[in-house]
């Protein structure tokens, strides 16, 4: 049991880090210098595709990230109930719940955002900060100020935890 809680420990631990970077990094090389982050929301434009893309690309990202976190689902599902311990069990509903509580914040602030009127977003929350992708290639700041408003309000977050950027396929 213990090696199967350290297996769905990894595996949380790894898709979140590719969640993360996996979307921010893209389109970049190693080789790419990457600004640190100084607590401001970050923006950036690099390689915005054609519009006619732009939809399916947004659905693409949601499609596969979906799949992951069922498969992550499904593992603490098995976790649960094959769980000799009640403890072994307690931490593998926790995670499922902190989970799709997830899920639904950022179902939650994709609607809110484009009930605003504001681009499709495709947002990730991860115990490490908010990745928001717009699908925008101009963004200015009094649409950056809306998103973020509408993400702090939904999470509890600060600014400093929110890297927003333009769509880069």
């Amino acid at each position: 049991m213990k090696n199967k809680r350290i297996a769905i420990v990894a595996l949380i631990l790894c898709f979140g880090a590719y969640a993360i970077t996996g979307y921010i990094m893209n389109n970049k090389t190693v080789d790419e210098d990457i600004p640190l982050h100084d607590g401001d929301v970050l923006v950036t434009s690099d390689n915005v595709a054609e519009a006619d893309n732009s939809d399916t690309y947004m659905q693409e990202l949601r499609a596969n990230l979906e799949m992951d976190r069922n498969k992550i689902i499904s593992m603490l599902t098995e976790s649960e109930s094959s769980a000799s311990g009640h403890e072994e069990k307690k931490k593998a509903t926790e995670e499922k719940m902190k989970l799709l509580n997830y899920m639904d914040q950022e179902a939650t602030i994709e609607t809110l955002i484009k009930n605003k009127g504001l681009p499709d977003t495709f947002v990730v929350i991860s115990d490490g900060g908010i990745n928001i992708t717009v699908n925008s290639e101009d963004l200015d700041q009094n649409t950056v100020s809306k998103i973020c408003e509408i993400v702090m309000r939904q999470t509890g977050r600060n600014a400093d935890e929110i890297v927003l950027q333009e769509a880069s396929r």
